[in-house]
């Protein structure tokens, strides 16, 4: 097996609790489009064509690490339906709204005969409309940094009028000032 392909099967949906999902190449961000993710342009066919071809690459990999490997009896047509529901389904869970709504990422893949196009703009779609924040949780700090502090122990004239408390200070510095005999 090749060097970060079982990290990256393991960690191939990471986005979905909130953290990077981690990659073969490094590449943590997901800046570089992934190898398992359908294409611009690419048709659902052309989609499982390809990752039924990753698949056999990988498993040729594979076999030679695992013992417990047995002959295949399946036929092509049974391979290639399994295949494309596999690609179909990483499709719909590799998308970022996939991280927003798991469950209805769920419910699209596993209930639904939607292609994954059709499914991934349904997600983005649910996605948009979720509210701010819902995919990863804000800090407490940018939480609080909205909120408007109360000025506990201010009554509730001097809150209202700053100008009345200036006024007051005033008064009680003219009135020491008389006092003394000053101007």
């Amino acid at each position: 097996m090749k060097k970060g392909t079982k990290v990256k099967k393991a960690f191939s949906f990471a986005h979905l609790i909130g953290i990077g999902a981690a990659r073969a190449d490094g590449d943590q961000d997901g800046d570089e489009q992934d190898e398992r993710e359908q294409r611009d342009g690419e048709t659902d066919e052309e989609y499982a064509k390809r990752m039924e071809e990753l698949d056999k690459k990988e498993a040729e990999d594979d076999d030679d690490d695992d013992p417990d490997v047995e002959d295949e009896s399946e036929s092509d047509k049974e391979k290639a339906a399994r295949a494309s529901e596999r690609a179909r389904c990483a499709a719909i869970f590799g998308s970022k709204a996939a991280a927003t709504r798991p469950d209805f990422a769920a419910h699209l893949a596993f209930e639904t005969d939607m292609s994954a196009k059709q499914a991934v703009g349904m997600l983005n779609a649910f996605a948009a409309g979720a509210p701010a924040g819902a995919a990863k949780p804000k800090s407490l700090g940018s939480r609080m940094a909205g909120v408007k502090v109360p000025n506990v122990g201010a009554s509730a004239a001097a809150a209202a009028a700053p100008n009345a408390t200036q006024a007051a200070a005033d008064a009680i510095l003219a009135a020491g000032r008389a006092r003394r005999g000053e101007k």
